[in-house]
């Protein structure tokens, strides 16, 4: 189901909440909200610090394939073993890792569409928190909340968040 598939009116959209896995896919996003932002913001570190990682990893390697290639010696060899033992440290903790940061990798999760979703994601919820916190926030009960179904922005929202609730939930039953 796409975002256009999904009704915009409020009787529709209160038919659609009505529906228990609807419910229930909406407990299960919203349950797992804190480790989806810290997915995003670790994603985004990630990507970020990779071509820094990458730098350092193939500067090592060249400084490794430079001192072998310069002489066969024992003496080089050390060397080549010791400008790697900068690494040791990483490489435990990568080593206990590898099948989790590779999983990651092959995943889906870093596609450039779905990178931008989470990042969209992760910039409303920070502007939200600018908007909210420390602040009193009275909705005026449930006809207030009704009326707010009217605004397009929210109508929007709820027809993303349902169409979501819809197919992770049908991901969810058949993994």
């Amino acid at each position: 189901m796409t975002a256009a598939d999904v009704p915009t009116d409020t009787d529709a959209l209160r038919a659609m909440l009505d529906d228990p896995e609807v419910r229930e896919s909406l407990a299960v996003i919203l349950a797992n909200a804190p480790a989806l932002a810290a997915l995003a913001s670790m994603s985004t570190a990630l990507l970020q610090r990779g071509p820094e990682l990458t730098d350092n990893i193939n500067g090592m390697v060249a400084q490794l394939r430079d001192q072998t290639e310069e002489s066969s010696e024992l003496g080089n060899l050390r060397e080549a073993v010791k400008a790697l033992s900068t690494l040791a440290p990483l490489t435990s903790t990568l080593a206990e890792r590898k099948d989790t940061i590779q999983g990651f990798l092959d995943s889906p999760i870093l596609r450039p569409e779905i990178i931008d979703v989470v990042g969209n994601l992760g910039e409303a919820a920070l502007e939200a928190d600018r908007q909210t916190k420390g602040r009193q926030v009275h909705s005026g009960g449930v006809f207030s909340l009704v009326k707010q179904l009217k605004d397009a922005d929210i109508q929007e929202t709820l027809s993303f968040l349902l169409a979501f609730a819809r197919v992770f939930g049908s991901r969810q039953r058949s993994s």
